[in-house]
């Protein structure tokens, strides 16, 4: 997911090409508050009958004080300096303009900060129209299969909601994170012969034991060899990164999970002449490298909201 901090090159030019829809309007009363913090740019999709173009949409980044657990969105906080309106069929340009605040810290059942913030992009319908979420509205859309983090301060894995160490700074996760999950042992020391992350167009070009994902709930752009997790594997890679399917997802039914190339930094991830630099980065919390395209926002039904963690609730 396309997370971008505010010196990130291309933001310029991204900002131009939607400058008709709204970009950088993410500010209450579109009042000008200064450079953002942070960036994401997304499309809105219609993902269901009740989806009403009519609908006082607004879209917002929302935090969880309960951190990595739970998914009722009534219970998170909204950022209010980075909500917008949008409607469907539309891109947008979600501005964070503040830090998270302490009632956006995930905190321990004593109300102790566990100094990190676990953020959500929603969709809400604004039906009281005070340009903020409030008990008469309604949540009608999620970013799926991604969270974002604050991290003021370097986190040990100990204290890490994804069960890594993480650095400070603005984090942008694919869902589900691993956590404390135990995952399938490899089998093999190596990646089972195939060349997982390079760029495929099907199957048979990712070896007799490798897949190639283009779409599951994210587009992986020009294809990516992979490993699936299932009953029927032989062969587990010990050289990869594991990811576990979503809950709500678009998954082949026994799969549980895909081995991915496994990475320390971006520049792991990139491959000049198989794809261009930039498309895929590496994920924080599963040290895999994973698609760094913006995402589409479905709105409508179903309305579900992926758990943090495998197997999560």
């Amino acid at each position: 997911m396309a997370l971008l901090t505010h010196s990130q090159r291309g933001v310029t030019a991204l900002c131009l090409a939607l400058a008709h829809s709204g970009c950088g309007d993410g500010v209450i009363d579109n009042q000008y508050r200064g450079p953002s913090l942070w960036q994401f740019a997304g499309g809105i999709t219609r993902s269901g009958p009740e989806a009403d173009g009519d609908d006082p949409l607004r879209v917002a980044m929302f935090w969880n004080p309960q951190g990595e657990i739970g998914t009722d969105p009534t219970r998170y906080v909204e950022l209010l300096a980075s909500a917008m309106p949008t409607r469907l069929g539309d891109p947008f340009l979600l501005n964070l303009y503040e830090y998270p605040a302490a009632e956006h810290f995930a905190r321990t059942n004593s109300g102790l900060s566990r100094g990190f913030a676990v953020g959500r992009i929603l969709v809400y319908i604004d039906r009281d129209r005070d340009g903020r979420y409030s008990a008469a509205d309604r949540f009608t859309g999620v970013l799926p299969n991604a969270a974002f983090l604050y991290v003021p301060a370097p986190l040990p894995a100990w204290a890490s909601p994804t069960g890594r160490a993480l650095s400070a700074g603005h984090l942008s996760l694919m869902l589900p994170q691993r956590c404390d999950v135990v995952v399938p042992t490899g089998t093999d020391a190596g990646t089972c012969g195939v060349k997982l992350g390079i760029s495929c167009m099907r199957d048979s070009g990712c070896g007799t034991s490798g897949v190639c994902l283009r779409e599951t709930d994210v587009p992986w752009p020009t294809g990516y060899c992979a490993i699936e997790d299932s009953a029927t594997t032989t062969c587990r890679p010990k050289d990869s990164s594991y990811y576990g399917v979503p809950k709500y997802g678009l998954t082949p039914m026994g799969v549980s999970g895909y081995y991915l190339q496994s990475c320390q930094s971006d520049m792991d991830c990139g491959k000049t002449g198989v794809r261009e630099t930039g498309l895929y980065r590496c994920d924080a919390g599963l040290l895999a490298c994973v698609p760094s395209t913006g995402g589409k926002l479905p709105v409508g039904t179903p309305f579900r909201v992926e758990p943090f963690c495998i197997g999560g609730s």
